[in-house]
């Protein structure tokens, strides 16, 4: 019986998702600037609106989440891949992030460190940023050598049973 679960799949995923979602964050982050980055003593004074400018990058890298979701099932349904692959991705890595697992400084450095080249508190750091990590999550869903490492079991699979197809004619 052939595997539902694509572990390959899963794992390389799982980066693309959070790559794509800390792409999207760091776009949110462009909303409101100016109070967010450059006025330090009105965030101090002005606890509410900083709390609603953070859910507002939070609801944003959720957005890019839900984009990175329906680009995973639409790959998953052309390769012929189980769509359930695309449902754990998502439903594990919104999970861990909004129940502030991933939140420690090891995993978001390594996950942002592709856009550490480039001075973080500035708006153009924040869209060079987030265009890095925009890309290399994409590039993760989309390359062909990628999907060939991840379809790399299926075809063994196909082969084996292509093979046990003809042991099987062969033996009647």
């Amino acid at each position: 019986m052939k595997s539902i679960l694509n572990t390959r799949l899963l794992v390389i995923h799982f980066i693309a998702f959070l790559l794509i979602m800390y792409g999207a964050q760091m776009f949110g982050f462009i909303f409101d600037y100016k109070f967010l980055f450059l006025d330090h003593t009105n965030r101090i004074n002005y606890p509410s609106r900083m709390d609603s400018d953070m859910a507002i990058v939070e609801q944003v890298g959720n957005f890019g989440l839900i984009l990175s979701f329906i680009l995973s099932w639409v790959i998953s349904s052309r390769k012929n891949w189980h769509w359930i692959n695309s449902i754990i991705v998502f439903v594990l890595t919104f999970a861990i992030e909004n129940w502030v697992l991933l939140r420690w400084t090891k995993f978001h450095n390594i996950y942002l460190s592709p856009g550490g080249l480039f001075h973080v508190f500035s708006k153009w750091g924040h869209i060079a940023e987030g265009t890095i990590l925009l890309v290399v999550g994409l590039s993760l869903l989309f390359l062909k050598a990628i999907t060939r490492f991840i379809s790399h079991d299926t075809a063994k699979d196909k082969e084996k049973a292509k093979a046990a197809k003809k042991a099987a004619r062969k033996g009647k």
